[in-house]
């Protein structure tokens, strides 16, 4: 009964996961996402976040179980869903990704030869793989161990060097993340010497995209109707199709203003014959096209969300706190509307709004920003002393000495760990290898990036898990059962103890603000990250541009809602009541809150 339990919950857990990691996917996934590749990232996503659940599910298990039959079962059945985990998650991160990674990002026409692409630009990470798979079997008839061990050293091995930097990088950075919240004053700063950056490279990327339109249509210029060729035509259509793409999302990013290298169409002087050279020709186009329009789009994204964070923490700065009508106009969803008709609900979520940023924000953040330095201080701690048997500094470890029930013990174990995961996933987002990769609220992910994002997380996510389980000493999991098979590698399989005593060098580093200069004098200027613009020198005359080009999106966002509202207006269906219309002009300035008593009497 109790074995029909555990898989009744694994199953439910299972299930529940996946049915909310497709629906967050596809709230930041583009409309054009390829099936097989989001059905790749959602797998991806899943079983890593399933690893979160099992884990304390392991940890539960060793604590409780009294019973040795029981103990027995369990423990051989939370073996088999552990293998079946991890490799499923090693083969769709180590194998599928970047296939499909190099497939998207492919400029050929064709699926065979997009897919003999993506193999070709693959093959030293798969010659390494069959170099490693040689290894590992010439060691396996010489002193035991297998291809498996291997396999899970190798993966391991790269899950820990990058989780030793992102971990002490985040630690640090975290914490003070919240508390630099929690003061919109400082943290507009940040964002003012941040926004003349991002807007240069929105700019840049925008004239990228134009400049390779404009290459584009050169080629599709040199078109010859009188030349009849299969694969020709086919390419043709293809780059045409990409063209038309490209042009509409050129319009919005740039909301249709016009740019200065104009838009007129070069010429081309048509080609003598036909040679596969010039398919290749037009394929590099192809392939250059896609990726300057995903750097357009997301440097788009990446503006937007500082704006949109810049607007927020200047209203809040200034106590200009949203009234009534603005909230209630901001929910474009259909049970929204119907939800605010009523002048109840608008007071209720108004108050709410106010308490919220008047009040608790301020406090919440910075009551986020100690737990969280708490949660640091006490990983740092336990990682200083991973390497030795004999005494720990761990204060997690303390509470897994003994079963305190299934419920606190899963709060126990998905806390840190989480913390942990979170902490790591973050920090990647601001390395300066990782480029224009990330997850864009709003629809704004392309393909490629849900790809990138969906295989780093299931890299991280195992050795992480395992990670935190030599840090709260459980000893006996499946878990570690599964992960121990690397122990057969020399030097690689014992140095998950020995390699986070680096961690509290790093955070050393970043607390002192010394890591950019470390690494730079290392030549490793990939692992570096992002600039800290809060700790950079205050320019004033960065500051002062920064916030004019917040001043003007200020500017365009009241003259694109004054346009929505007239539009509004003229439809007799969705009018903007008149009591609504007044506050709004009281909010405004327009007339004066005792509007009633300057109005002429009869």
């Amino acid at each position: 009964m109790e074995m029909f339990a555990a898989v009744v919950f694994l199953l439910s857990a299972a299930l529940l996961v996946v049915l909310l990691t497709s629906v967050i996917l596809r709230q930041v996934a583009q409309h054009d996402v390829h099936r097989v590749s989001f059905i790749a990232s959602l797998f991806n996503f899943a079983l890593s976040i399933s690893v979160m659940f099992l884990v304390p599910y392991d940890v539960w298990e060793v604590l409780s179980s009294a019973d040795q039959l029981h103990e027995k079962s369990v423990h051989v059945m939370l073996n088999n869903v552990w293998d079946f985990v991890y490799w499923a998650t090693f083969l769709l991160c180590w194998l599928a990704c970047p296939i499909l990674i190099e497939y998207e990002a492919a400029g050929e026409f064709t699926f065979v030869e997009r897919f003999q692409v993506s193999i070709q630009r693959n093959s030293k990470r798969f010659t390494a793989y069959v170099v490693l798979g040689l290894i590992a079997v010439l060691w396996g008839m010489v002193a035991g161990g297998g291809v498996k061990a291997w396999c899970i050293a190798a993966a391991n091995t790269w899950g820990l060097l990058a989780s030793t930097v992102l971990m002490g990088y985040g630690f640090v950075a975290v914490p003070r993340h919240f508390w630099r919240l929690a003061n919109p004053g400082k943290q507009l700063t940040t964002l003012y010497r941040a926004a003349v950056s991002l807007d240069e490279a929105r700019l840049s990327a925008q004239l990228e995209l134009q400049d390779i339109i404009m290459e584009a249509k050169q080629e599709i210029a040199l078109r010859r109707l009188q030349i009849w060729d299969t694969d020709l035509e086919r390419a043709f259509a293809t780059l045409q199709v990409s063209v038309e793409n490209c042009e509409q999302i050129q319009l919005e990013i740039t909301r249709g203003a016009s740019t200065s290298r104009g838009t007129q169409q070069a010429c081309g002087v048509p080609p003598s014959d036909v040679d596969s050279g010039r398919i290749q020709s037009m394929a590099q186009v192809h392939r250059s096209l896609k990726q300057a329009a995903q750097e357009a789009r997301s440097a788009s994204c990446r503006w937007d969300d500082l704006v949109r964070r810049c607007l927020l923490l200047e209203d809040l700065a200034g106590k200009m706190y949203p009234s009534a009508v603005e909230l209630a106009t901001s929910w474009q969803s259909t049970f929204g509307r119907m939800m605010f008709r009523s002048s109840s609900v608008r007071t209720g979520w108004h108050c709410l709004v106010l308490f919220w940023f008047r009040t608790l924000r301020p406090r919440v953040l910075r009551l986020m920003a100690g737990f969280c330095g708490i949660l640091s201080v006490s990983i740092v701690l336990g990682q200083l002393t991973m390497f030795s048997d004999e005494w720990s500094l761990s204060l997690l470890s303390l509470l897994f000495h003994r079963d305190h029930g299934f419920g606190l013990t899963q709060l126990f174990c998905i806390l840190p760990l989480s913390y942990m995961l979170c902490t790591s996933y973050w920090s990647v987002f601001r390395l300066k290898a990782t480029g224009w990769y990330r997850l864009y609220p709003n629809r704004g992910t392309d393909t490629i990036s849900l790809l990138w994002c969906g295989s780093i997380l299931a890299r991280l996510a195992a050795p992480l898990c395992y990670h935190f389980l030599l840090l709260i000493r459980v000893k006996g999991t499946a878990f570690q059962a599964t992960m121990e098979q690397m122990n057969a590698v020399p030097a690689v399989g014992r140095s998950f103890t020995l390699f986070p005593i680096l961690i509290f060098f790093l955070c050393m580093c970043n607390i002192q603000n010394v890591y950019s200069r470390l690494v730079q004098v290392l030549s490793l200027d990939g692992l570096d990250f992002e600039f800290d613009w809060a700790n950079l020198d205050d320019n004033a005359d960065v500051r002062a541009e920064g916030k004019r080009l917040i001043q003007r999106e200020r500017v365009r966002c009241a003259e694109e809602r004054q346009l929505l509202e007239l539009h509004d207006r003229r439809d007799d269906n969705t009018a903007i009541p008149l009591r609504l219309q007044i506050a709004q002009l009281i909010e405004d300035g327009t007339l004066p809150h005792d509007w009633n008593a300057h109005s002429p009497g009869p």
